[in-house]
């Protein structure tokens, strides 16, 4: 039987272009490493060179993919859920090296909302491949957080930071799906702790673990200059619609428009979080009237005396760390083979 995916015949002269793959071995329940293994075997069929940049630990591979990406390769391609696209992105974002992704992960949001399907990596093979050929490049918007420097009293926590002295680049970092500062984010921690059950339904087991233990969260936001204090049971920052495996959380959320979606929803008690927790599935919660969306390019999220100190913040799936941080949005700066 003729195979679907043949090799293209190429000029013997021409050539060869080389993308630098990264694999998250423990993708899927484990699975990565042998699709990691057949994805390169697929593009070397392909006439490409590949370089292995995988790494025994997230830092060791990004070092690697970065040094690849400002060499550079035609293409960084990650093999993996969110936090491979999340270390792809840190990787390539101030490069001119392109970002492909062929999902393998338990997650996969980002993925999906570039339509993408695990269970369809040699699609994703196909469309990587095509790109490159037509130079069909995407221009979506990357979100850079960092720590925000204040002087700042909450309770009996003392955070002083000194108002002038600039971060240097290794405290930034670039996310493109959604910041959870909120119980979202304890509830994404927890489900990080889980071998099973996969995608949403493992969020949701975390979310039975979390809620029994939570009290409302203190927070002062400020979204393009404009400043609110409550207490909140939810807070996350939106560059995509999905979060948490296909959860949508900010189903307004447009990768492309330059702007942020904020969903925020205020002090609950258990039965209020019970009532307003599984809506999120069907992207419904954004009508309750305990939460409230908002859309902005620059965000500020500090502790308030209000409530309780917020959860160490996460993004694409990824500890980023605790609050007060700010978060900008940056125009078209990811540029994704698609």
């Amino acid at each position: 039987m003729k195979s679907e995916h043949n090799a293209p015949t190429s000029d013997p002269n021409e050539v060869r272009k080389t993308v630098g793959i990264v694999v998250n071995p423990t993708a899927g329940l484990g699975k990565g490493e042998g699709v990691g293994r057949r994805v390169m075997a697929e593009f070397r069929r392909r006439g490409f060179q590949v370089l292995d940049l995988s790494a025994e630990n997230a830092r060791d591979a990004l070092a690697r993919a970065r040094a690849a990406c400002l060499t550079p390769v035609d293409a960084l391609v990650v093999v993996g859920g969110d936090g491979m696209v999340h270390l792809g992105v840190n990787a390539v974002i101030g490069t001119p090296t392109p970002l492909g992704i062929v999902p393998a992960g338990s997650g996969n949001d980002f993925a999906r909302a570039l339509d993408l399907s695990p269970r369809k990596q040699m699609e994703a093979i196909d469309r990587i491949v095509q790109a490159l050929g037509s130079n069909s490049i995407a221009e979506m918007d990357a979100v850079q957080v960092e720590p925000y420097v204040l002087r700042a009293h909450v309770g009996r926590l003392k955070i002083a930071r000194q108002s002038t002295k600039p971060f240097s680049e290794s405290v930034r970092r670039w996310y493109v799906g959604t910041l959870s500062v909120g119980l979202d984010a304890a509830v994404n921690a927890q489900a990080n702790e889980y071998k099973w059950p996969k995608g949403h339904l493992k969020y949701l087991r975390a979310v039975f673990a979390s809620v029994p233990r939570f009290k409302p969260y203190g927070y002062s936001i400020t979204i393009d200059g404009k400043k609110f204090e409550s207490r909140g049971t939810l807070a996350a920052i939106s560059n995509a619609p999905m979060f948490g495996g296909g959860i949508p959380i900010s189903p307004g959320a447009d990768m492309a428009d330059g702007k942020l979606e904020i969903t925020f929803a205020k002090a609950l008690n258990v039965s209020g979080i019970l009532k307003v927790f599984p809506k999120l599935y069907k992207g419904t919660h954004v009508d309750d009237p305990a939460v409230m969306v908002y859309s902005g390019k620059e965000i500020i999220i500090e502790p308030s005396e209000s409530g309780t100190f917020p959860p160490v913040a996460m993004a694409d799936g990824e500890v980023i760390g605790p609050v007060p941080l700010k978060v900008v949005v940056h125009p078209g700066v990811l540029r994704i083979l698609r």
